[in-house]
């Protein structure tokens, strides 16, 4: 068995991994990053036709976005939770929208992976082909998300794609105990290898305090956030707080529905009810004014401000010192969240902004952060080869030495695009 990167060695996003087996090879995730213009940068191309099957993670589109270039002929088939599907499916025709002239594929490429969809259930194995066996757990990175355990060859194979142990109001954390301890590789995200996160419970408190504050002086807040997981996550710790009211615009009224119809995979599908009920949609730009007529909170995409709905409410609100911009996610260098955050002013459609409302940011990461990073490697034998990829090289060095410090010595960490590992 080999173990190729194709994507994800020595850097976060654009993940993809290739599995290759004496029955053919298994492509773990497809994904994309983007360059400073929005360009889409994809993995190390692979040949459909040498593919007994894809396992898609999650629908972000760093596990996802690049997907459907594989399916112009030849289509290999998807194993993926549903609600994997048709969150990726959202996800697809979104960026088709955004950067469709960048694509290798249209809309016709995306419903020919949909069709190749074949459905996971946690816990339950699924045979890919002799002696070729996938399981899959709950990740508790986003709804739907997913842990793989792949049999062959004699040889058991983790693959985490995102995760999370932690409980958060929208999930459970992952479901790490069902996993085999004796297993030969463990490939893992270790995007936060050098941080660890706040305690939840206290991260919304400060959060619902700040928001509070802003709502109670007369101010509109602004929450940019991803579509997928955060705006959620948010929605809900604002509806367990009794907190709103909640406007609710873009690509994020979708999820919530799709979300919405999957209650088992929840941590608390009565909250969830209460937070849409809480929420007003957004739908057109008389309500989107109205919105910014009372103190109120608004959740919209982009999380970075990097495009979307959100910028017309930062463009609009930025300068009055009474509201706010809560920024709840990583920022990326060059973009307009990470600008306000560094100089207090962003620029946008080539024009400076400077914002005089409050600025927060809190870290409500979906991820594992070191602490959980190292709980979940030593839930592993110390026979177990541990992978540490999806992660900068430095901080993942950096875990790397301090548990060698320790005596751990099983961990590999791929450092470019092409590498291979032998088993």
């Amino acid at each position: 068995m080999r173990i190729k990167f194709l994507g994800g060695a020595g850097e976060v996003g654009r993940a993809a991994v290739l599995v290759k087996t004496s029955a053919g090879s298994v492509l773990f995730d497809y994904g994309v990053n983007f360059d400073a213009e929005g360009r889409p940068i994809f993995p190390e191309h692979v040949r459909p036709k040498d593919l007994l099957g894809v396992v898609l993670s999650h629908a972000h589109l760093d596990h996802s976005g690049a997907l459907p270039s594989l399916y112009v002929s030849i289509k290999p088939p998807i194993y993926a939770t549903p609600l994997t599907m048709e969150l990726s499916d959202v996800m697809y025709t979104d960026m088709i929208k955004l950067s469709g002239y960048y694509l290798p594929y249209t809309h016709e490429e995306v419903k020919a992976a949909m069709e190749s969809a074949v459905p996971l259930t946690y816990g339950e194995p699924l045979e890919l082909a002799r002696d070729v066996t996938l399981t899959v757990y709950n990740a508790g990175h986003v709804p739907g998300s997913a842990v793989s355990v792949l049999e062959a060859d004699g040889r058991v194979v983790v693959f985490t794609g995102d995760f999370n142990l932690r409980d958060t109001a929208l999930l459970r954390g992952a479901d790490i105990y069902n996993l085999p301890r004796h297993a030969d590789v463990v490939i893992m995200e270790a995007t936060y290898a050098a941080a660890d996160h706040p305690p939840r419970e206290k991260l919304e408190a400060e959060f619902v305090n700040a928001v509070k504050e802003v709502l109670e002086g007369g101010g509109v807040v602004l929450v940019p956030s991803f579509a997928l997981g955060r705006a959620q996550e948010l929605m809900l710790t604002l509806a367990k707080y009794d907190v709103g009211p909640i406007y609710v615009d873009g690509l994020a009224r979708q999820v919530n529905t799709i979300v919405g119809r999957y209650p088992h995979l929840l941590n608390d599908y009565d909250l969830y009810k209460k937070a849409l009920e809480m929420a007003v949609e957004i739908p057109n730009a008389y309500v989107r004014k109205a919105a910014m007529q009372e103190p109120s909170v608004i959740i919209s995409p982009a999380g970075m401000l990097k495009g979307g709905a959100s910028l017309y409410y930062f463009k609009r609100i930025a300068g009055d010192p009474r509201n706010a911009i809560i920024l709840p996610s990583f920022q990326a260098p060059d973009t307009p969240g990470f600008q306000i955050l560094s100089s207090g002013e962003a620029f946008v459609d080539r024009t400076a902004v400077k914002v005089n409302a409050r600025i927060e940011w809190f870290d409500f990461s979906a991820h594992s952060g070191r602490r959980e990073l190292v709980e979940f490697m030593r839930y592993f034998s110390g026979d177990t080869r541990i992978v540490l990829f999806h992660t900068e090289p430095n901080a993942a060095a950096g875990l790397a030495g301090r548990l060698a410090e320790e005596g751990v010595d099983n961990i590999y960490m791929p450092l470019a695009v092409g590498e291979e590992l032998e088993l």
